[in-house]
């Protein structure tokens, strides 16, 4: 009897190793994937938010192309207005097209904040479009656009994981010399 209960023991002892082995392995797997997983998701996102901030950065280059041309203080060369209406279709629909992923991929936080930004270069494009307004609102607008830009990549870096702090505030130097007592469009 002793020998029966010595080898129920050792059975036990097996079995509860290769339990213990097997739920190890299970546990160390599921998070492995896990990890697979969100990497993945990560990368996704990212692309997300860096075509959706491209096709707005060039939606934003052609409007102040089109302002300088009719004389507003741009970083940009005047472009032709014919050729600047065409270019803005065009830029509007690849914003457009490249908004859905952020919608589908992006956190609540940089969505909102991309519908921000967006607006905003919305609103500074109706200049270029024709739309008169003083060249200080202008430059206000234009910077408005700058901060949203910064706040839409901080939302976004921080959904990604990279906490490496606020974004410098930037284009503060980006008007020539005097170029806001230049005659302005009232």
């Amino acid at each position: 009897m002793n020998d029966v209960v010595q080898q129920l023991v050792t059975v036990l002892g097996v079995l509860l190793g290769a339990t213990s082995t097997f739920a190890f392995a299970a546990v160390s797997e599921r998070a492995k994937w896990r990890r697979a997983e969100r990497s993945k998701w990560d990368e996704r996102r990212l692309v997300a938010y860096n075509e959706f901030a491209h096709a707005l950065k060039g939606y934003s280059l052609v409007s102040m192309r089109m302002a300088a041309t009719r004389g507003y203080p741009a970083a940009a060369q005047p472009i032709d207005l014919t050729e600047g209406v065409e270019m803005l279709g065009q830029a509007t629909e690849a914003k457009a097209l490249k908004w859905e992923a952020l919608l589908l991929l992006g956190s609540p936080d940089a969505v909102a904040a991309g519908r921000r930004w967006n607006k905003a270069v919305w609103d500074l494009s109706h200049v270029g479009n024709g739309m008169e307004t003083s060249h200080a609102d202008y430059v206000e607008r234009y910077e408005e656009c700058g901060r949203l830009r910064n706040e839409f990549y901080e939302r976004a870096r921080l959904d990604l994981g990279i906490g490496s702090g606020e974004l410098p505030v930037g284009d503060q130097a980006w008007l020539p010399p005097g170029s806001l007592s230049s005659p302005a469009t009232n």
